[in-house]
């Protein structure tokens, strides 16, 4: 019973206090030109307090359809850029070729790891969307890994991110190239060899695709370089920092190399 009647006598006392705090709040804003400034100021304060943070949290949930839409158009001007390339390069052929070197196709992925020494991702596009063993997989900043088995509707891709995997790259200004490679141990950090030692090679350098393989374009943006030594004296180690951070990986590109077929055919011919 007296517990009760300490409760009600507890409630009764917050709701005296807030409905005279109420009261004062009122006398004051009456009172006096200045005070009512002063108190709407602060409300108006609160009000554009709750409404910036509001606005924040309903841009973070926007962002997913946003990055999405955002990746579409990434892909079509993506395939766009190709057939202009194409048709540039057969601009004075006699046969004209329609069908151009390269294309994408725009995949999510829904699986990644990034802490292990042969790292994996899985892709929501499988057999049924074309995709094959041995097709490239990038993004606009950087190499991601080689398709390596398909299903109906998944693709398991074998990650840079794993020891024994290469990537062929060029130094932007000189076009020296050679094999990179993930160092085994920072996700954003490669290792790039085998370049001359009279190569210039200075920190904040671009680092490209070189495009000497059937996997991957030329150009593609890989990294910046942060510092260079000297290796068994005839050539250069170079530690690039990576573009593109496995960590957050969210959207990819599928590479077909439409002429795969005919340059490796070419090769076997050359053996």
């Amino acid at each position: 019973m007296k517990s009760r009647y300490g409760l009600l006598s507890t409630l009764t006392a917050i709701v005296l206090f807030i409905l005279l705090e109420t009261l004062s709040i009122v006398l004051v804003v009456r009172g006096g030109v200045v005070q009512r400034f002063k108190v709407l100021g602060a409300v108006r304060s609160v009000e554009s307090w709750c409404w910036q943070h509001t606005g924040r949290i309903g841009s973070y949930f926007s962002l997913r359809p946003e990055n999405e839409r955002l990746a579409a158009e990434n892909l079509q001007l993506r395939q766009q850029l190709a057939r202009y390339a194409t048709a540039a390069a057969e601009l004075d052929s006699v046969v004209q070729i329609v069908e151009p070197e390269y294309t994408y196709l725009g995949a999510k992925v829904i699986r990644n790891t990034v802490d292990r020494q042969h790292n994996y991702l899985i892709l929501d596009r499988g057999r049924k969307e074309g995709v094959e063993p041995g097709m490239g997989v990038i993004t606009s900043q950087g190499v991601v890994g080689i398709v390596d088995a398909v299903s109906n509707h998944y693709a398991h891709v074998i990650s840079l991110l794993g020891t024994g995997q290469t990537v062929s790259a060029k130094l932007a200004g000189s076009g020296s190239f050679g094999p990179m490679a993930w160092t085994g141990r920072n996700p954003r950090e490669a290792l790039l060899r085998e370049i001359p030692v009279h190569v210039e090679a200075a920190p904040g350098d671009t680092v490209l695709s070189s495009g000497y393989s059937t996997i991957y374009p030329p150009d593609i943006p890989l990294g910046v370089i942060v510092s260079s030594k000297v290796s068994q004296g005839a050539s250069q180690d170079i530690t690039v920092t990576l573009f593109e951070d496995f960590r957050s990986l969210n959207s990819v590109y599928i590479v077909k190399n439409n002429r795969r077929e005919e340059l490796e055919e070419l090769h076997e011919q050359a053996q």
